[in-house]
């Protein structure tokens, strides 16, 4: 596609999603009141909307094969069961088979949620200036991180978060880790996928929830930190929690940079981490080397 047709086909899905947004309100009885606002991947859309017990937010789906398996289908509403974190919460929602011609048969979900206050810190997810969060909001962080920390693991639900760290590192590093370097990593269970854009100002709020499992215990602050790596006193902060300096925090900080090593050079923010996550990940490896040998 040239750069018009895939102008025409973003507006297109736009559009369509808005469409999606007014089905599902009806479906779910609410009414939309804010404007629609799509993810950057046009995969999702949401909107405040009201409802008999005030303002919500209503978020409507597309289903897409190739965000499964990270991307639950029912992410957001089975995280209901996470208690002691900040969290928007899951309060009702309706599937559908899109009967349109644009996309037809494809499953769509419209979900109501409690609403988040405040603002999105960071939209691209990449923090670029002084965040300005009071000391309350990071000891937020702290406590909701460490309740779902505390919550039951799935193993099941694990992805092969050793194997993609695996393979991730030969790919950008030539280096191949032995198994043996992940014997005895500690697991808990994460959000992963956080960073800048779904964190809320200036009361804490943490969003999308579609990818929570089990993950390297410090993932969570991982990813974080990787995403603050464009203003350093923010990423000092982060990368001086305890949790960064176990054995299971320097892995999740190498899978967490292998992870966003994949989809530097697409135009994002993330293009600019790029040197940062590579010397980040360079001295891990040196230091991972240092032991075998």
């Amino acid at each position: 596609m040239d750069a018009a047709e895939i102008e025409r086909a973003v507006e297109q899905r736009r559009i369509w999603l808005d469409e999606q947004l007014v089905v599902a309100a009806s479906a779910l009885d609410v009414h939309v009141i804010g404007e629609p606002v799509n993810t950057f991947d046009m995969r999702s859309a949401g909107a405040l909307a009201r409802d008999e017990g005030g303002d919500i937010w209503l978020r409507v789906v597309v289903e897409d094969g190739d965000y499964a398996p990270v991307c639950r289908w029912d992410g957001n509403a089975t995280a209901n069961s996470i208690r002691g974190v900040a969290k928007p919460e899951v309060l009702r929602w309706h599937d559908w088979q899109n009967d349109d011609a644009y996309l037809l048969g494809c499953r769509l979900r419209g979900e109501v949620m409690t609403l988040a206050l405040g603002t999105t810190i960071a939209a691209g997810g990449v923090l670029r200036e002084d965040p300005q969060l009071p000391e309350s909001w990071w000891k937020d962080l702290r406590r909701s991180l460490a309740a779902l920390a505390a919550h039951p693991l799935d193993l099941d639900n694990e992805l092969g978060a050793v194997a993609s760290t695996i393979s991730g590192v030969e790919h950008h590093f030539g280096i191949t880790l032995p198994v043996s370097v992940f014997a005895g990593v500690e697991w808990t269970t994460a959000h992963a996928d956080l960073h800048w854009a779904n964190l809320r100002r200036p009361q804490l709020c943490i969003l999308d929830w579609e990818s929570w499992r089990p993950m390297f215990a410090g993932y969570d602050l991982a990813t974080l930190y990787c995403n603050s790596l464009l203003h350093p006193e923010t990423a000092q902060r982060i990368r001086e929690m305890p949790e960064l300096h176990t054995r299971s925090g320097t892995l999740a900080l190498l899978s967490a940079i292998s992870r966003y090593l994949w989809i530097t050079g697409e135009g994002s923010d993330w293009d600019l981490l790029e040197p940062l996550l590579r010397a980040e990940a360079k001295a891990i490896l040196s230091a991972l080397a240092k032991e075998t040998d």
